[in-house]
């Protein structure tokens, strides 16, 4: 049976340079990062302020095609699920799938690595509010009845199916759906099973999206208690002086259509799905397993899964986190593929540096400026790197960098508890 070919033919993103693919693109075309200092907020003053590629605007439901029914459902509270739909209703409408009736078989594949974490975070911190009901509550002599009363509500909103619920109902999505969480690796993970939806004949379009808005302090505290967060507060992948990570808000999605058909329609194809690979390490979760080679692996078998060799690679976006130890895992598994004994390599283009590290979005959100530079020939300014570590088995770039005209795309990522994805795009004419 011959597989039908799946296409990226819409995309939405919301990032640190602001909202919309075109500000990412031109905001990493400026030369500068979006990394600024941000303040999280109790009771209107700085628990705690860190460097990261924050949301230069507050996320709410204007624009959104029904901000009555993000009311109802409390969901202006929770900036994870706003700039996930913001994304949507960008890759909806680049698309072309403004009338909902096309949506009635449509599937949905969301991640995110802890939906409604924000505002259950936050209500612990009404503490007015909370005092006003414990004096009014019938339960106030019993704290196990009573923290059970204020939490219920917030504690429910941690369901995972409620994000496929709300942006089901929000945008007339009514074919399967899925709810998927692979950490940092969750986009591949995702566009995968987007693209098996679409191969079995089930549906002819998918919406993948997934993000993350970090903005409450407590992912960052868990981040810089475990030595991960940059001191220096930059992120700097496979640069000689890189001493950790750098958090950044973001959220994107891709629509995902047959490519016969929409290239029947009329539409624009951004890129061709040609395969992908996938491991899991079983190991630590904050420890990547170096002995396991489950990673390079992972990369081994997208190419294989692509049917083409590593020397038909034209540009390479890493994982990158800016790590010591994770940036050498990672430029050691992909010397298992492309060589470390000096014979040039594909150029690299890590982003983290530029808009920070947006947890189970990153994968979704580096794609999209990664077809636009293979699409425009140009690797944006602002992750141009030259100086990497030397001590990295990292091989030179081949002469002509990226050229015109698109080529493949390989992107990997190595998540947390030891979730290992890769796929290979063709960007080109279609």
């Amino acid at each position: 049976m011959t597989l039908r070919r799946v296409a990226i033919t819409g995309m939405g993103a919301v990032s640190g340079y602001g909202r919309g693919v075109e500000a990412l693109w031109q905001g990493l075309n400026s030369g500068g990062t979006a990394v600024r200092q941000h303040s999280a907020r109790f009771r209107g003053r700085a628990w705690v302020t860190y460097p990261m590629a924050s949301l230069p605007w507050e996320p709410d439901a204007r624009g959104l095609p029904n901000p009555e029914f993000v009311r109802d459902n409390h969901l202006q509270e929770d900036p994870d699920f706003l700039a996930i739909a913001d994304c949507v209703d960008q890759a909806l409408e680049d698309s072309g799938f403004g009338d909902e009736r096309q949506r009635e078989d449509m599937g949905l594949v969301v991640t995110h690595e802890s939906p409604g974490l924000a505002p259950h975070v936050m209500s612990f911190f009404r503490w007015g509010k909370m005092l006003h009901a414990w004096w009014h509550s019938r339960s106030k002599f019993s704290p196990p009845d009573f923290l059970y009363e204020q939490q219920a509500d917030s504690v429910y909103r941690l369901h995972s199916f409620l994000y496929l619920h709300y942006l089901s109902a929000l945008f007339g999505i009514h074919g399967f759906t899925l709810f998927n969480n692979n950490a940092c690796a969750s986009g591949i993970f995702s566009l995968a099973v987007g693209v098996d939806r679409i191969r079995s004949g089930e549906t002819s379009a998918v919406v993948v999206v997934g993000g993350d808005v970090p903005q409450d302090g407590t992912k960052y505290r868990w981040f810089r208690d475990l030595g991960l967060y940059s001191q220096l507060g930059e992120c700097k992948p496979f640069q000689a002086d890189r001493d950790g990570m750098i958090l950044g808000d973001g959220a994107a999605a891709l629509v995902l259509e047959d490519l016969d058909k929409a290239k029947q329609a009329g539409k624009t194809i951004y890129a061709e799905w040609l395969g992908g690979g996938y491991s899991s390490d079983g190991w630590k979760v904050t420890l990547p397993d170096v002995l396991g080679k489950r990673y390079g692996a992972s990369i081994r078998r997208a190419l294989q899964s692509a049917d083409v060799t590593a020397e038909q690679v034209s540009l390479i976006v890493p994982h990158g986190v800016g790590s010591g130890l994770y940036d050498r895992f990672e430029a050691n598994c992909l010397a298992e593929t492309f060589g470390d004994d000096g014979r040039p390599w594909p150029p690299l283009m890590p982003l983290k540096g530029a808009f920070g590290h947006t947890l189970g979005g990153c994968a979704l959100l580096e794609t999209i400026p990664a077809i636009l530079a293979m699409r425009k020939g140009k690797i944006p300014a602002s992750v141009r790197y030259s100086n990497y570590d030397p001590v990295l088995p990292l091989g030179p770039c081949r002469d002509g960098g990226l050229g015109s005209g698109g080529g493949l795309l390989l992107k990997c990522t190595n998540g947390f508890a030891g979730q290992n994805g890769a796929m290979v795009l063709r960007v080109g004419e279609f």
